[in-house]
């Protein structure tokens, strides 16, 4: 019998014995292989592969020998594979590349680019179906191009740069979450997982050494993957470099069609941390002794203070919250001990520090707030949990958060820009031009709308002014400041609560019903897009009686045909006058005293996007009937049904 098996096996094709029995191997080091294929950079080096060398707009590829075999017919195969990665930085910590572990029909690395492509695509192939291309990147470099949530993620990328799930890299063990730095030098062992029958990928990262964390870090469900893999694929890894570049390295690895990969062994493998040089020992050993004696008390003391004054009070509770809960010793360090030079700014909530993780490097915002009282201090942790999950581009990506005794402190990507309040009304030493004023509307408009309808729960904000747009490096508009946020579900009423916001931006209903929905966030909008438009603030008791209250007087200019001669004087008339007609327009309707006679956020973003015009100002007459219409009896009153036109478009 085990003749006849020889035989068949030797004269059958490759395919069907992969299909009966698998494909898998396993490298736990590398040295001298013939069953491994290099491209662009990548090479072997001390028994690791080295996929780029410290050098600026490299790429390397490096895939086992011989395709794999994905598909059996029309059905997708199972796959499992574990590696050993190690991204090491430039000497100045400067690096925004990364590696991907890949999947794909082509071993060739011709046409790709370097940086922000990672050497898996170009710009005219992003989004090919024909790429047929599975990755999963590690990345260290935020890319806007992307949609990337930061400059420490790993992603799932089918045919694309763009991700279709994507977390900060970490993981959880012991009910503790722990943030992981991809390019320390350290080595991390990931775990790639495909279940065909259950149609499930999971991903997981941990250090080198570390038992494997039970929860995935990225775990999709329901995904199938028969589109993206053709019958026969090569499996490898890619990685490339920028103008800021590291070194990556693959120092093991195993991979299995035919059921979980090998096991690695990983003690034996070396570790690519940068080690310090050792100093020789200067001071004679009788004097360091001496010196010890005399400040040992002195020392001892200091020790106490630091290890009571920094001590984190962690309640079980808390354990389960995400994101990451920070050490206040980090922040008290990121910040400089919270002095005052590293102010951004202050409010009512308490003010906000400028720092940079001590760790990772990251610059971030650090709002203090002081809490007179831990009542609804879990529920105030668990919303910051929750909106901490929100991810678009024009939303400032909530880190994490930190207690200590009766201080709260809320953990912020920092916008190197600023706010929008400082370059519209703070004197800047160049005008903001129309385009960039009206690419900034557009962006809190989306941002509002991602809040409002399209995340799980509904987000109203409460608070939209100028001084909470943020602009990144780009000038790209960012939603921040989520501290008076408050979330439901879509289905669900808002609970009433206190009156907050900010004077000037509160609708007037909210006096009376205490309701934040999202027509008062429009009505906020809307107030925003009047003083970008006129370079002023809502209300200004330095003009004339009759412009100082900014909607009543431009209500006026409406009434005289004259509205454009509201814009901005600083603009020095550099600016499309039908946009500005738009904004000046859609500002006012969005003020409209009464609720139903506002826009929704979709409408408002359609509006801006020039998709549909803006609805004429209808004088309503008075209502005849309690139940007839409610709209105000100003020059201002439009009916709802004015944004019946837009439903649905």
């Amino acid at each position: 019998m085990f003749v006849v098996l020889f035989a068949f096996l030797a004269f059958c094709p490759s395919t069907t014995a992969q299909a009966l029995f698998g494909t898998s191997f396993i490298f736990n080091q590398f040295n001298g292989l013939t069953n491994l294929t290099f491209f662009r950079n990548a090479s072997i080096v001390s028994n690791a592969i080295r996929l780029t060398a410290q050098s600026e707009q490299l790429v390397g590829r490096a895939f086992y020998s011989q395709p794999v075999l994905m598909k059996d017919g029309n059905a997708t195969l199972s796959f499992s594979t574990t590696f050993v990665f190690a991204m090491v930085p430039s000497k100045d910590k400067l690096s925004r590349s990364g590696m991907a572990f890949i999947l794909t029909p082509k071993k060739s690395a011709h046409g790709v680019l370097w940086g922000k492509y990672l050497g898996l695509l170009n710009k005219s192939s992003l989004g090919n179906p024909s790429n047929h291309l599975f990755a999963v990147e590690f990345d260290t470099g935020m890319n806007d191009d992307f949609d990337d949530i930061d400059n420490n993620h790993v992603g799932v990328d089918l045919n694309d740069l763009y991700s279709i799930k994507s977390e900060p890299a970490g993981y959880r063990i012991d009910h503790r979450s722990e943030r992981l730095l991809l390019n320390d030098g350290h080595n991390i062992q990931a775990w790639i997982d495909y279940d065909h029958i259950q149609h499930q990928l999971d991903v997981t990262i941990v250090r080198a050494g570390l038992p494997r964390p039970k929860k995935p870090l990225i775990s999709l469900k329901n995904k199938t993957l028969s589109s993206v893999f053709e019958e026969e694929m090569y499996v490898g890894f890619s990685a490339a470099t920028a103008v800021w570049y590291e070194e990556h390295y693959v120092l093991a690895w195993s991979f299995s069609t035919g059921g979980v990969s090998p096991a690695l062994n990983v003690s034996h493998l070396p570790s690519l941390v940068q080690s310090k040089p050792s100093r020789p020992l200067r001071v004679p050993i009788i004097a360091a002794i001496v010196v010890l004696l005399i400040l040992l008390g002195f020392v001892g003391g200091i020790v106490w203070w630091r290890r009571n004054n920094n001590r984190d009070d962690v309640e079980d509770w808390e354990l389960e919250f995400w994101p990451h809960r920070f050490k206040y010793k980090d922040l008290h360090l990121a910040t400089k001990g919270f002095r005052d030079e590293q102010v951004l700014g202050s409010g009512g909530f308490g003010r906000v520090y400028k720092g940079i993780l001590p760790v990772s490097g990251l610059e971030v915002a650090v709002k203090c707030i002081f809490k007179e009282s831990h009542e609804g201090l879990k529920e105030f942790i668990a919303e910051i949990s929750s909106l901490g999950r929100l991810q678009h581009r024009n939303l400032v990506q909530i880190r994490g958060y930190c207690r200590r005794e009766k201080q709260l402190f809320i953990v912020y990507d920092c916008m190197p820009n600023g706010s929008l309040d400082k370059m519209i009304f703070g004197n800047p030493k160049t005008v903001l031009g129309w385009p960039r004023r009206y690419g900034i509307l557009k962006d809190v408009a989306a941002g509002l709308l991602y809040l409002h309808e399209e995340w799980e729960r509904r987000v109203v904000h409460r608070d939209i002014k100028a001084s909470n747009v943020l602009l990144d490096g780009d000038i790209n508009g960012k939603l921040g400041d989520f501290g008076l946020a408050r979330l439901y579900g879509h289905n669900e009423d808002p609970h009433t609560t206190r009156v907050a916001g900010t004077l000037g931006y509160i609708a007037p209903e909210i006096i009376h019903t205490g309701k934040a929905i999202p027509s008062t966030d429009v009505f906020s909008l809307g107030m925003l897009m009047l003083e970008v438009a006129c370079g002023r603030r809502s209300v200004d008791p330095s003009l004339d009686e009759a412009q100082i209250v900014l909607v009543d007087w431009l209500r006026e200019l409406r009434a005289n045909g004259d509205l454009i001669a509201a814009a901005d004087p600083n603009l020095g008339g550099g600016y499309v006058e039908d946009e500005m007609e738009r904004v000046l327009k859609l500002g006012l309707l969005c003020c409209s005293p009464q609720p139903e006679g506002r826009p929704s956020t979709r409408q408002v973003l359609q509006i801006l996007e020039g998709e549909v015009s803006v609805p004429e100002f209808v004088p309503l007459p008075l209502p005849q009937k309690p139940n007839a219409c409610s709209c105000a009896r100003t020059e201002s009153s439009y009916c709802a049904s004015s944004f019946e036109s837009l439903e649905g478009r």
